[in-house]
């Protein structure tokens, strides 16, 4: 299942980009690989946080990996690159999931990246490629949300961690 798609976010990126660029006509091939990039962005950003914590899923090429841990290959230049711009739970190892769909579905995330790259109105969503200081605030963000996740479902039981948990012991026959 696709979680984010970087065409979902394409067209605002593109309008975006044609109002900031004062751009009239049909825009280059670079150009156009820019705004891929601004859709991508904050998707990326969660792929890259996903890399460095190891959690990519057991399909993903792991010399593309390795160079977005070294600062080789940026978040969304993977996504783009390596997952056709999308975003899906194959990406992403089966026992974080449940933690993607609360943070990452449940619009804790853009909240965080909006307050941690778009934090005032002059840098809309579409618009930013966060700096590295950026990336690290959102980063701390994240890990604190995950923190916070494991430590409250650690002490639970599977059945009660949301629908992944549900379908997991499903699978597991419990």
């Amino acid at each position: 299942m696709a979680l984010d798609q970087a065409e979902w976010h394409y067209e605002s990126a593109k309008e975006l980009y044609l109002k900031t660029h004062s751009i009239t006509e049909e825009l280059t091939e670079k150009q156009e690989e820019e705004v891929w990039l601004f859709a991508a962005e904050h998707i990326g950003l969660f792929m890259r946080w996903i890399i460095e914590r190891g959690f990519e899923g057991e399909d993903s090429d792991k010399e593309e990996c390795e160079k977005v841990r070294s600062g080789q290959l940026s978040g969304a230049e993977y996504l783009l690159k390596n997952c056709d711009g999308k975003l899906w739970d194959e990406d992403i190892r089966e026992d974080i999931l449940p933690f993607v769909e609360s943070y990452y579905d449940g619009n804790v995330y853009f909240n965080d990246y909006s307050r941690c790259c778009t934090n005032d109105d002059d840098r809309p969503a579409y618009g930013v490629k966060c700096s590295e200081v950026d990336y690290l605030r959102l980063k701390n963000k994240i890990d604190k949300a995950y923190e916070k996740f494991t430590a409250v479902h650690r002490s639970q039981p599977a059945e009660k961690t949301g629908i992944w948990g549900k379908i997991l012991n499903k699978l597991k026959g419990k």
